[in-house]
C-alpha cells in the first residue's frame, strides 16, 4: 500500500532535493525506505547513515510533527533506546516545502542500530526477545508520567481523534455496514474508561515488529508517527496482536492459542519488571484487538481499490473482516491467568 494518488501527485524529486539539501544530506546516497504514511529514505550526513522523513499536510500538520519529535527527543534523553531527531541547517526541528496549498513536513533522525528481528530465525525470534520488547515498552511507559508537553509546542491527538475513526463511513463498502456497528460499541467502551495518568498517556501506539531493530540484546524502536494519547494496555496488544497475525513459530506446531499464551506471560514479564501497570488492564486487551481489525480494515479500503488486491491482501482482509463480524478478537485468552 502507498500513499495516496493526489499526494503522489504533489511529491517529486524536486521536493526531495530540497528537503535533503536543508538537512545538509548528500542526495547520491538516497535509498528510499517506504512510502506507506510518509515518504522515508536513508541517506548520508557526514558519513553517518540517518532516516529523512517528509510527511504530508493532508496527514499530519507541521506542529504534530514537531510534537511527535519532542517526546521522541525526550525519551531519548532519559536513556532509552529511541534515535533521536536532528536539527537542520537553519537550527530546526522541522522544515517545511510548500506544495501549492498543501506541504510537506521533513525531519531527519538518527539511524537505529541493528536489525528488523526475522520472524523464522529462533536466535532472533524467541521469549528472550519478546521479554525485552515488554521491557522497553514499559520503559516508555514509565518515563512518559514525567513528560510534560512544552509551551511551544502543540500536544499529540488523542486517540479518537484519528481520522480513519472519524470518517469511518467513508472507507466502509455497502454490505459491510457491520463494520460500523462494531465501531460503534468499541468506542463506546473504551470512551467510559478511566483516563488517570497511570493508565493513560502518550504512547508509540504500533510498536509491531517491523518498527524496531534488535542489536544483540538491545531494542532499538523507531517511527513514532502515529504516537498520540491512549491507554497503556494498547502497546501491549498491538505486539501480540501483529505477532500472532503474521503466523506462529514451528516450535508451535500450528497452535496459536499456545503461542499467543506464552507470548503475553513473556510479554507482561518484562513490562511490569519496568511499568506497574495493575493487572486488572489486562482484561481490557481484547477491546484493543477488535479495533486494530477494524482500523485495519479501513486504512485497505482507503488506500487499496478491492477489485485490484494482491491474493495475500485479499486474504488477510477477509480473515479481518470474518473476526469483526463475529465479534471476535484474534485470539481468545483468559488474561487472567497469564499475570
Amino acid at each position: 500500500m502507498k500513499l495516496e494518488k493526489e499526494v503522489e501527485a504533489v511529491f517529486g524529486e524536486p521536493v526531495l532535493e530540497e528537503g535533503a539539501r536543508r538537512f545538509g544530506l548528500v542526495i547520491g546516497s538516497c535509498k528510499k525506505l517506504g512510502d506507506f504514511e510518509n515518504y522515508v529514505f536513508e541517506m548520508e550526513r557526514g558519513g553517518e547513515p540517518c532516516i529523512l522523513r517528509l510527511t504530508h499536510s493532508s496527514h499530519r500538520s507541521e506542529a504534530e510533527v514537531a510534537a511527535e519529535l519532542d517526546w521522541i527527543n525526550f525519551l531519548a534523553s532519559e536513556g532509552l533506546t529511541i534515535p533521536k531527531s536532528f536539527l537542520s541547517v537553519h537550527n530546526k526541528m522541522t522544515e517545511r516545502i510548500e506544495t501549492g496549498d498543501s506541504y510537506f513536513t521533513v525531519c531527519l533522525f538518527q539511524k537505529a542500530e541493528g536489525h528488523l528481528p526475522d520472524f523464522q530465525n529462533p536466535i532472533d525470534w524467541n521469549m528472550d526477545l519478546i521479554l525485552r520488547w515488554g521491557a522497553i515498552t514499559g520503559q516508555m511507559h514509565e518515563a512518559t508520567r514525567r513528560y510534560t508537553v512544552p509551551d511551544h509546542t502543540a500536544a499529540r491527538a488523542d486517540w479518537d481523534d484519528d481520522e480513519l475513526l472519524q470518517a469511518a463511513e467513508q472507507f466502509v463498502i455497502p454490505g459491510d455496514e457491520f463494520v460500523l456497528e462494531r465501531l460503534g460499541e468499541i468506542l463506546e467502551h473504551l470512551r467510559a474508561l478511566p483516563r488517570d495518568p497511570d493508565s493513560y498517556g502518550l504512547i508509540h501506539t504500533d510498536i509491531h515488529p517491523r518498527n524496531f531493530f534488535v542489536n544483540d540484546d538491545r531494542i532499538t524502536v523507531f517511527d513514532f508517527d502515529d504516537c498520540s494519547y491512549n491507554w497503556f494496555v494498547h502497546d501491549l496488544a498491538i505486539p501480540l496482536y501483529y505477532s500472532i497475525s503474521w503466523g506462529v513459530p514451528q516450535s508451535y506446531t500450528g497452535d496459536r492459542q499456545a503461542y499467543a499464551s506464552d507470548f503475553v506471560k513473556a510479554f507482561w514479564s518484562g513490562y511490569r519488571d519496568a511499568y506497574s501497570l495493575p493487572n486488572e488492564w489486562l482484561k481490557e486487551i481484547p477491546q484493543f484487538l477488535k479495533l486494530r481489525d477494524i482500523t485495519l480494515y479501513l486504512v485497505i479500503h482507503k488506500k487499496e481499490d478491492p477489485a485490484h488486491m494482491e491474493p495475500r491482501l485479499q486474504k488477510w482482509l477477509a480473515d479481518i473482516k470474518d473476526r469483526i463480524k463475529r465479534d471476535a478478537a484474534i485470539v481468545d485468552l483468559d488474561y487472567t491467568l497469564l499475570t
